[in-house]
């Protein structure tokens, strides 16, 4: 089979460096960069927020081969920066943001692990009391009626 192995796809071997970046020769401002055992989420998240900077002219990824797991940035920015600085300040801004979205998500993990352990605690003697009020009990007995085309064949049904 073509594809790589797992392993390869995200494991960047000691002493590789993680990103290549290039200086457009024939565009002012410009620059390519190649980061290592990337893929689709990280082009898409880094290209997002480069584009939410007003010194940002242009900023698009591509993928070179689907079973090449690295992704190719181009960024082109205003006189007054440079796109190694944006492409910086993107990636602190996410690092930033992860940190933030981490700290909230194990803040509400706390609080539903506080709601759900007393309740697990219970035994199902407990429980089963409670459960049972939940469930209606059948008012008539159920009585089976095919529904369906010629030759009886059809789908058993309770009604």
């Amino acid at each position: 089979m073509n594809a790589p192995d797992r392993f390869d796809v995200f494991y960047l071997p000691p002493g590789s460096q993680k990103m290549k970046i290039t200086p457009d020769t024939k565009v002012q401002n410009a620059a390519t960069f190649e980061i290592f055992r990337e893929d689709h989420t990280m082009g898409n998240v880094i290209r997002h927020k480069l584009l939410q900077e007003p010194q940002v002219i242009f900023a698009g990824y591509k993928i070179p081969h689907p079973l090449e797991h690295n992704v190719i940035i181009r960024v082109q920015t205003t006189n007054e920066t440079k796109p190694e600085a944006m492409v910086a300040k993107a990636l602190n801004d996410l690092i930033t943001e992860v940190g933030y979205l981490r700290a909230k998500f194990m803040e509400d993990l706390g609080r539903a692990r506080a709601l759900v352990i007393p309740r697990e605690q219970k035994s199902m003697i407990e429980q089963e009391p409670q459960i049972m009020q939940g469930i209606q009990q059948p008012t008539r007995e159920p009585t089976n009626t095919s529904v369906g085309g010629a030759g009886g064949v059809g789908v058993d049904m309770d009604f």
